[in-house]
């Protein structure tokens, strides 16, 4: 009997022991996840800094506005994974929190099989978009361009349809954490993606260039997912005994989820849609520079949350198994993410709302001027959303994701609503084609303040349990930091105003270096402090 008690000790010695190294790797992976995103992001920012003029001037502004234009078309192809995408970390944590193997093999099954339908239905949808393309484009494209659209909306429903058949195995890698993986196989298409676009549009300068590099890329990588997945965290799939009642519970969770998708799409699309609807290449070439200027700021969030939405999910899955309230560790980690986006959020809206249009004029060359407002406006739009949006993933965690879905809805239509008509005026010969865009920002601004800054702080506070008061409060201890740098960049913009790289870019090291200093000293905690004083001591 003694040596049965030892040995169970020993055993759960050892199971202790092996979790705590779990949560250690998890811990690094997190870690090194969070640094290669930062390093991607800056990546990707450079190159796309590089890349983009260097494109405009070889395509043009009616080829790069035609690619534009194909994708706010085809991108409606995403909403047929009906949300379900986001429902795949959720329902394998609850399998993994009470260890259920076979019950994960079925899961990935079962999401193996619902996507494989998914590319289907975009096979069918896409080969209907290609029939109307020519009575949708028919006013406002020439009949060169109305070919070659045709040609980049198949490249990339063939680019939706593999892209589906993977999510599962990406979701799989996601939900262990596997980071570092999945960050360097970021760098490297980050690296490569225009690489391959600059050589071949080089002596092939069409738009439809793009989308087969774009269609090469992605399968590469998506290879590269299926083999570490399958060899190194040996995932397997099962469709036998598949239950109706997983697929019910996965569409209820997800369906709010679809709704969100259906949201973005409206957000996101709409005023590239209607304005090559309405105006043509030239008036989309001119949105896409200022609209691809803001997804630099998307970026440096969302890297961030997607890092910790299986953390998030643990918590929730783990408090719900303990019969514990999640709510304080939840509070504790939105706060401290929150102040970290606020940092890098705000070094992004200093730096170009001040600086932003003397960088336009150098960057994407005449005729863009109007991009500064589009972009600024599409910056300033999301920047407290995105500094919250790991409350997103507290949501759907404790599936309290559905209020927020039907009112992101509503006022996706509102901006819809106003952008239809703005666009439809200013496509009138007597104004500029860039004027349109400002509108559809305008209108994309208004709508998203309403939405994911009123509302969703109100919810935020009673019914997700999390304290934005707590937040906010952090949050304006920060601004005096901001201030300097700020008031730095408005100086420089109006005494040094300089269309030559060398200044300019003295300029924006300038406001940068003040920028660190100031919120170091007047904004930031003593822990963001130490964090940084030890990851400098360890580099």
């Amino acid at each position: 009997m003694k040596k049965i008690i030892i040995k169970n000790l020993t055993s759960r010695k050892g199971l202790l022991h092996f979790k705590g190294k779990d949560k250690v790797m998890a811990l690094n992976q997190r870690k090194a996840g969070v640094m290669l995103s930062y390093i991607q992001l800056g990546l990707s920012t450079l190159v796309g800094i590089l890349y983009t003029p260097i494109m405009l001037r070889i395509l043009g502004q009616s080829e790069y506005g035609l690619f534009g234009t194909a994708n706010s078309l085809t991108s409606c192809l995403s909403l047929l994974s009906f949300g379900v995408t986001g429902a795949y970390m959720k329902f394998v944590m609850g399998y993994r929190a009470t260890g259920d193997k076979e019950g994960e093999k079925r899961l990935n099954g079962t999401f193996i099989l619902l996507f494989s339908l998914f590319s289907l239905l975009v096979v069918i949808v896409g080969a209907a978009l290609l029939f109307f393309s020519d009575s949708i484009y028919d006013k406002s494209l020439t009949a060169y361009e109305l070919v070659q659209i045709k040609w980049i909306m198949l490249l990339t429903i063939i680019n939706t349809v593999f892209t589906f058949l993977f999510i599962p195995v990406m979701m799989f890698i996601q939900s262990y954490e596997k980071y570092l993986f999945l960050r360097i196989i970021a760098l490297i298409t980050t690296i490569l993606n225009p690489i391959m676009n600059l050589i071949v549009i080089s002596f092939i300068p069409k738009a439809v260039s793009i989308s087969v590099i774009g269609l090469v890329i992605a399968l590469l990588t998506y290879l590269a997912y299926l083999i570490y997945a399958y060899k190194k965290l040996e995932m397997r799939f099962s469709f036998r005994h598949l239950k109706l009642s997983v697929f019910k519970s996965i569409f209820i969770f997800s369906s709010f989820l679809m709704l969100n998708q259906i949201t973005d799409l409206i957000t996101n699309n709409t005023d590239r849609l209607v304005l090559g609807i309405t105006s043509g290449t030239v008036a989309v070439a001119i949105y896409t520079v200022g609209a691809n200027l803001s997804t630099y700021l998307y970026s440096s969030s969302t890297y961030i949350s997607s890092v910790f939405a299986p953390s998030i999910n643990k918590i929730v899955a783990n408090a719900k198994v303990n019969n514990v309230s999640p709510d304080y560790e939840l509070n504790q980690l939105f706060i401290k993410v929150g102040r970290v986006q606020f940092l890098i959020l705000t070094l992004i809206i200093v730096g170009f709302s001040t600086l932003g249009q003397q960088f336009i004029a150098l960057w994407a060359g005449e005729n863009y001027e109007y991009a500064f407002w589009i972009a600024l406006l599409l910056m300033l739009a999301p920047y407290v959303p995105l500094m919250q949006n790991i409350g997103l993933e507290i949501q759907k965690a404790k599936n309290l994701h559905k209020a927020r879905s039907i009112v992101y809805f509503l006022i996706s239509l509102l901006n819809a609503g106003l952008t239809i008509p703005a666009a439809i005026y200013f496509s009138q010969p007597c104004f500029d084609p860039g004027l349109g865009g400002i509108a559809a920002a305008a209108a994309t601004f208004l709508s998203m303040v309403l939405g994911q800054v009123v509302f969703m702080n109100i919810y935020y506070q009673n019914k997700v349990g999390v304290n934005v008061l707590v937040f906010w409060k952090n949050i304006l201890k920060m601004l005096p930091g901001v201030l300097i740098p700020f008031s730095l960049g408005v100086i420089f913009n109006i005494f040094v105003k300089s269309y030559n790289w060398y200044i300019f870019l003295s300029e924006v090291i300038a406001v940068a270096v003040v920028y660190c200093i100031s919120v170091y000293f007047l904004s930031m905690n003593q822990y963001e402090k130490k964090f940084i004083y030890f990851t400098v001591q360890k580099s």
